[in-house]
């Protein structure tokens, strides 16, 4: 039968995050020695689900509630081997503690051992870090001081002149604006201006366009009346050359003009 999926209860995991985080400080974070604080995750594990799991368990379980912590699976395979000794030779309660319904846990002397190693790993761990780090953290926190004014200073030069600058470009875009309300005004002025000029050339355009057809009418009037008037006077040349000759033939004398401008 296949083993069931390893989970945690909703309880289990509050219960296991809140011993993690006791863990994380009591052992400081150590690259060099993982150790100590294996010991006592595996520790609260088993007081929290009351069982022992193989390593990879145990990798999933820190990266879900540690994940800085990444000790070896020889580191694991170890720390369990140690825990799983101290239960197999744990002293078993009397049948006093039995019968009154109390569990009175002993503690042996492996066991002992194991706690007082590591409350002296996390001390000296501590002790060491401080030792280490305490002048070399005052000069590096005295440096980044001096830098950080440094900074500071130059800063607030930048955000003076930044200040001065947004004065200029405020009071630029105020005049800016100003000038662009006036051409606004003057161009809707010029734009009344257009549209009456286009109403006006629209008249004028309607009444030339009426003169015109009025002028054309007019002399297409006095085209007919010239044409009429040059039909009449042909008739009436006619009608005169025709009582002309008759009165020359009748003996009537011939006037002294047409005399003159007979040509010889």
């Amino acid at each position: 039968m296949a083993r069931p999926p390893f989970t945690l209860s909703d309880d289990q995991a509050r219960q296991l995050a809140v011993r993690v985080a006791a863990l994380q400080a009591t052992y400081p974070y150590d690259s060099r020695n993982h150790r100590p604080f294996v010991r006592g995750f595996m520790r609260a594990v088993q007081e929290v689900t009351g069982q022992l799991y193989s390593p990879a368990i145990y990798q999933r379980l820190l990266s879900a509630f540690a994940s800085e912590r990444r000790p070896s699976t020889a580191t694991l395979a170890a720390e369990k081997q140690v825990l799983a000794n101290e239960e197999a030779i744990r002293p078993v309660e009397s049948a006093g503690d039995a019968e009154d319904g109390f569990a009175r846990p002993v503690i042996g002397p492996s066991q002992l051992h194991a706690i007082v190693s590591d409350a002296v790993d996390a001390a000296l761990s501590r002790t060491g870090r401080l030792a280490a780090t305490s002048s070399s953290q005052v000069d590096f926190y005295a440096s980044r001081l001096r830098q950080t004014e440094q900074e500071l200073m130059t800063v607030r030069a930048e955000a003076a002149r930044l200040v001065t600058e947004l004065a200029v470009a405020r009071m630029a875009a105020t005049n800016l604006e100003q000038e662009a309300d006036r051409l606004r005004e003057a161009f809707a002025r010029q734009v009344d201006t257009v549209d009456k000029l286009v109403i006006e050339v629209t008249d004028h355009r309607k009444f030339a366009m009426q003169s015109i057809d009025e002028a054309r009418g007019e002399s297409r009037v006095w085209k007919e009346r010239c044409a009429a008037l040059e039909e009449q006077r042909k008739l009436d040349a006619q009608l005169l050359e025709t009582f002309r000759q008759q009165s020359y033939r009748a003996g009537g004398a011939i006037p002294d003009v047409l005399r003159q401008n007979k040509p010889r």
